[in-house]
C-alpha cells in the first residue's frame, strides 16, 4: 500500500461519468478511522463508570445496557439511553456463557451491541470474539453472562464485567498515556483470588477457633455435668441413709410400744378373766338359787312369759294413768258371744264413764 496521509484541501482535477467533480486530495472513511484507531485505543470511557455497563433486570431473561460511548478501530458508538436486549432462555441440561458484543460491522456500516449465545456444555466457555486484521466484524465483550439449568432470570451474580479486560475490551486511553488494562486486569484478579484465598484462609481459621472453642465448652459442661451427678449421688446416698436410720428406730420404737403394749393387753385380760371366773365362782351358787325360785313363774318359755307379763303390766299401768289424767274410766264393749265389737278397721269400740262426780 502506498503512502497515505490526510487530510488537505482538495482541487477539482476532473469530472466524472455522472458529472461529479474528482478531487486531488479525496479520501475514503477509513483514512479517519484509520487516525482515531492510532491516537485512542479501543474500547469505552472510563467515566461515568456505568458506560455501556450490562446489569440484570432480575426479571425474565432480559439484561440493560446503559448508556456509553465506545470505540472500534477508529469507529465509535453512542446511545444516550438504557438499551434492553433479550437473552435465549436457560439450558434445561447444563450451563451456558453467552456475551455482550460491542462489534464494529463493515457490512453494514456500522457499530452495533448485539448477544453471541455460547454452547451448552458441563463445563462452558464463552464463545470467542471475532478479531482478524482484515474482515466483515471486529468485536468487544461488554460482559459474560452465564446461565444455570433452567434459570428462569438473570441477576447481577451471574454478570461478569469485562469492561476493565483489556484483552477483550478495556477503557478508553490516549496514545501517550496508554494504559496497559490487561495487565491491570489481570493483578485485580490475582488480588481477587489472593483476598478469596485469604478468606478462606481466615475461614479456616475462625471454624477451627470455634471448633476448639466448642470442644473446650462441651469438656466444661461435661465435667460439670458429671460432677453435678457425684453430688446428686452423694445427696441422694446421704438421703437413702438417713430415712434407712429413721425407718429403723422408728420400727424398732414401734415394735418395743407394740410389745409392751400386747403384753399390758394380756395381763389386764388375764386379770379381766380372773375376776369373771372369781365372780362366778362367788356368785353363781346364789344365782341358780334365785333362777330356780323364778322358774315355775315364767312357764316353759320364761323369756316369752315375762316379756307378755311386762307388756300386759305396761297397758295396765297406761290405762290407770289415762283413767287419772282424763277421771274417766273405759273398757271394751264384749258381745253375748264373748267377742269385741270393732269399727271398720278392725279396732275395739270403747265404752267410758266418769270414775268421779268431777266431771
Amino acid at each position: 500500500m502506498a503512502l497515505r496521509y490526510g487530510y488537505f484541501d482538495s482541487d477539482i482535477i476532473g469530472v466524472d461519468d455522472e458529472g461529479m467533480p474528482v478531487f486531488d486530495r479525496a479520501e475514503t472513511s477509513d483514512l479517519f478511522a484509520l487516525l482515531l484507531a492510532g491516537l485512542v485505543s479501543d474500547g469505552v470511557l472510563a467515566q461515568p463508570k456505568n458506560c455501556f455497563q450490562v446489569l440484570g433486570t432480575g426479571s425474565g431473561t432480559k439484561v440493560e445496557v446503559q448508556p456509553g460511548f465506545g470505540m472500534v478501530k477508529g469507529h465509535f458508538a453512542y446511545n444516550d439511553e438504557k438499551m434492553e436486549l433479550d437473552i435465549e432462555p436457560a439450558p434445561q441440561k447444563y450451563s451456558r456463557i453467552d456475551r455482550v458484543i460491542m462489534r464494529c460491522n463493515y457490512l453494514e456500516r456500522m457499530v452495533e451491541i448485539v448477544v453471541r449465545t455460547g454452547t451448552e456444555a458441563a463445563n462452558p466457555a464463552a464463545p470467542a470474539l471475532v478479531r482478524p486484521n482484515a474482515g466483515d466484524y471486529f468485536e468487544l465483550c461488554l460482559a459474560n453472562i452465564r446461565l444455570t439449568a433452567g434459570q428462569k432470570s438473570i441477576t447481577q451474580s451471574s454478570i461478569t464485567d469485562t469492561r476493565p479486560n483489556s484483552s477483550v475490551c478495556g477503557y478508553i486511553t490516549q496514545l501517550i498515556d496508554h494504559i496497559d488494562t490487561e495487565v491491570f486486569f489481570a493483578q485485580f484478579e490475582a488480588f481477587y483470588e489472593e483476598f478469596v484465598d485469604k478468606s478462606e484462609t481466615s475461614y479456616k481459621e475462625f471454624c477451627q477457633m470455634a471448633q476448639k472453642a466448642y470442644q473446650d465448652f462441651d469438656t466444661d459442661i461435661t465435667n460439670y455435668i458429671n460432677a453435678l451427678k457425684k453430688d446428686s449421688t452423694d445427696a441422694y446416698n446421704n438421703l437413702v441413709s438417713l430415712g434407712e436410720k429413721l425407718y429403723n428406730d422408728f420400727n424398732r420404737d414401734i415394735s418395743g410400744y407394740m410389745s409392751a403394749l400386747k403384753s399390758k393387753g394380756d395381763a389386764d385380760l388375764a386379770e379381766l378373766t380372773q375376776q369373771l371366773l372369781d365372780f362366778r365362782n362367788t356368785h353363781e351358787a346364789e344365782f341358780l338359787a334365785w333362777f330356780d325360785r323364778i322358774k315355775g313363774m315364767l312357764g316353759t318359755d320364761p323369756a316369752g312369759n315375762l316379756a307378755n307379763g311386762l307388756e300386759g303390766l305396761t297397758g295396765r299401768m297406761e290405762d290407770v294413768e289415762e283413767m287419772i289424767f282424763t277421771g274417766m274410766a273405759a273398757a271394751r264393749i264384749e258381745t253375748s258371744d264373748g267377742d269385741y265389737m270393732t269399727d271398720d278397721m278392725g279396732i275395739p269400740l270403747l265404752a267410758d264413764w266418769p270414775v268421779c262426780k268431777c266431771c
